[in-house]
């Protein structure tokens, strides 16, 4: 499934970041968003097929407290309410049904080099 390079995709495409999205973790330049996904809840069956909760966690890192938290608050703007078809798969292996932001952007920490990171976590519900 290609569900993280499409997000990756989505957001490098519609928003001016202030750095390359990496996958699974933060690269050790000043500024890094990584992105991965997280634990989430059993699928869903119905008749006419089941979906999957595809939680995801987006980390911004930056030297400025002030970037970092700006671009995740842009994020989550940019993923928080999003509606089906927003995010395509290009081998057809999920259809998005919605993305939510399930824990608000917030500060995790400021490592031993001075960067800042902050977080925020999200779950999409796809058709598989």
């Amino acid at each position: 499934m290609d569900f993280i390079d499409r997000v990756k995709d989505y957001l490098e495409t519609n928003f001016e970041l202030n750095a390359s999205i990496v996958t699974p973790l933060l690269s050790t330049k000043s500024s890094s968003i990584a992105i991965r996904q997280t634990p989430s809840s059993p699928n869903s069956r119905y008749m006419t097929g089941k979906t999957m909760n595809f939680s995801f966690q987006v980390l911004v890192k930056d030297l400025s407290v002030v970037t970092a938290n700006s671009t995740i608050q842009e994020i989550f703007k940019g993923l928080d309410g999003l509606g089906k078809g927003s995010i395509a798969s290009n081998d057809g292996s999920f259809i998005m049904i919605k993305c939510e932001c399930t824990t608000l952007p917030n500060w995790v920490e400021k490592t031993d080099k001075n960067e800042h990171i902050f977080t925020a976590i999200f779950n999409a519900e796809i058709s598989v």
